[in-house]
């Protein structure tokens, strides 16, 4: 094939308009001696050997900061024969959707490019040092295939330290739970035989009934529940232990920064100049995010500021701009992140990952020429240890099959189907309680699983602010009102977790004193009518 001219191609970046592919394997980065500069107007552009622009009457007249920084040239090679821009097909040019797989999982871990989300560098100061490093020297063995794009790394150094406090935090609020527990547990069992008390005295029964002989008296009661939660706090203990980084470990560089800073020299990409940042920020939330275009949209209601709603979208762009810069051949990536959202990855009918969204891998092939494997760092670990058998324990994929639980089996499969339009009174307890938490996940909260607040439902961390929150939420899914003595019963349990905040979440409605009692404390009130618009936002629908 002769290199005879190119094509000028204009438009949003990575794929938002046609590109003029005559075949896959042809791009501007894979001809010797030419470079991507789109950082420069195009009159400014020094034309490469064996390229030329397509003839096109504007733009002699374009001015480059009508479009902003943000715009990408494609310069691709065309055949002195071609007539046009090449022959489509639909085999070729749409292949994502046909679930066209050019190359098996094998080579992708023996020659690909491994990029690492910003979620998978802080999942190692999640894991238990043992788990951590069988990851850290499988990344070793392939060192010089690693790649983590600057945007992850912003977020990695961001939230490093969060990662730690937070785990030290809800040992310390599990510790005060399991201790107070026992407390908890006599007081409600005084409230509840105190009911009893007093529906015997509305019988006018005149039967003899004996508390203390039946056990359930305050000393009774304190004999039988002494100790019953060492067991717990003996566990609790254990996990401490298992976990080596504490917050004072955080105040300068610790073992595993040095460690990841070491594993990672040179394998960090560039930021994006501060004008060509705010076009794509502006770009993502005018164009890509309203028409769901991934990867992205949907965290536009999950995070802080513009910025941080962008940060997927961002480290695709950094991606895609290092995947245009890799050697010739068959370009491989594979992209280990946490991320589980149908933003990335098409979900089955138990919202589960299945595969990478077709218009991520359609657009990277369509920017790039190369191919995408999208995976979790416990999958990335099971390939590592098939294709190159690198020794990982069942152990360790299993505490790494916990740390990326995927939030979408937590939806009740009543809410499977796009149509589906069920009674939240038809849920049983358990499925409605997953639902919330389903629920205020996609909202933005993070759910403590390590964290074992008995006297709440669940205990939640909220970063959508400047400073993290800590809240517990307790569930109620019933018909009637939801009445003041709940809401003093929440009271008390901010105090014995010390959480900030807290959401008591119903079916029903609230009586006048229940909204009184939480008028002047951290309680948000959410009836069933609020439940159902909140389920809305995030794609469910529902009745009560």
């Amino acid at each position: 094939m002769a290199w005879a001219g190119a094509h000028v191609i204009v438009g949003a970046p990575f794929g938002l308009t046609s590109t003029a592919r005559s075949r896959p394997a042809e791009s501007i980065a894979r001809h010797p001696g030419t470079r991507r500069a789109h950082h420069l107007p195009l009159q400014h552009r020094r034309p490469q050997p064996h390229f030329t622009t397509l003839p096109c009457p504007w733009l002699k007249d374009w001015d480059s900061r009508a479009l902003g920084p943000s715009i990408r040239y494609r310069l691709l090679p065309m055949a002195e024969d071609d007539s046009g821009l090449g022959e489509r097909r639909l085999t070729a040019d749409f292949a994502a959707w046909f679930g066209y797989t050019r190359f098996p999982p094998a080579r992708f871990f023996r020659e690909a490019l491994i990029v690492l989300d910003a979620n998978v560098l802080l999942d190692l100061y999640r894991i238990t040092p043992r788990a951590r490093r069988h990851v850290l020297e499988a990344f070793t063995s392939i060192a010089d295939r690693l790649w983590v794009p600057h945007q992850a790394a912003l977020e990695f150094s961001r939230n490093r330290k969060k990662v730690v406090t937070d785990r030290t935090s809800s040992f310390k609020q599990t510790r005060q739970t399991l201790r107070l527990a026992e407390a908890n547990a006599i007081d409600a069992i005084q409230s509840a035989v105190g009911e009893l008390r007093e529906q015997r005295e509305r019988n006018g029964t005149t039967r003899a009934w004996d508390i203390v002989a039946a056990g359930l008296d305050l000393a009774s009661l304190r004999a039988r529940l002494k100790g019953v939660m060492d067991p717990a706090l003996s566990e609790l203990q254990t996990l401490m232990d298992e976990y080596d980084l504490r917050p004072e470990d955080m105040q300068s560089v610790d073992t595993l920064l040095r460690e990841i800073d070491d594993l990672l020299k040179g394998h960090i990409g560039p930021p994006y100049p501060p004008a060509e940042l705010r076009t794509l920020v502006e770009q993502a939330h005018s164009f890509r995010f309203p028409n769901k275009i991934p990867p992205g949209f949907l965290d536009v209601d999950r995070k802080g500021t513009p910025l941080k709603a962008a940060g997927d979208f961002l480290l695709w762009c950094q991606t895609i701009d290092k995947a245009i810069l890799m050697p010739g051949g068959d370009r491989l990536l594979i992209l280990v992140t946490k991320e589980t959202k149908g933003d990335w990855w098409e979900l089955d009918d138990k919202k589960r990952p299945r595969a990478p969204l077709p218009e991520l891998i359609q657009e990277l092939r369509d920017s790039t020429g190369a191919d995408l494997l999208l995976l979790s760092l416990n999958d990335f670990m099971k390939g590592v240890r098939e294709h190159l058998s690198f020794r990982v324990p069942d152990q360790t994929l299993d505490e790494l099959r916990e740390v990326s639980e995927d939030i979408e089996t937590l939806l009740p499969d009543a809410f499977r189907s796009p149509s589906a339009e069920p009674n939240l009174l038809s849920l049983t307890p358990y499925e409605f309680e997953r639902l919330i938490q389903y629920l205020l996940i996609q909202l933005g909260y993070e759910v403590d699983t390590q964290a074992l607040p008995f006297v709440a439902d669940l205990f939640l961390l909220d970063r959508r602010g400047a400073e993290t929150r800590t809240v517990i939420a307790e569930v109620k899914r019933l018909r009637g009102t939801v009445g003041a003595d709940v809401v003093l019963q929440l009271r008390g349990a901010l105090d014995v977790t010390g959480a900030e905040f807290a959401l008591l979440i119903t079916t029903g409605s609230f009586t006048a004193a229940a909204r009184e009692a939480a008028q002047d404390a951290p309680i948000e009130l959410i009836d069933g009518a609020t439940l159902v618009q909140m389920l809305r936002q995030v794609g469910i629908r529902a009745i009560f």
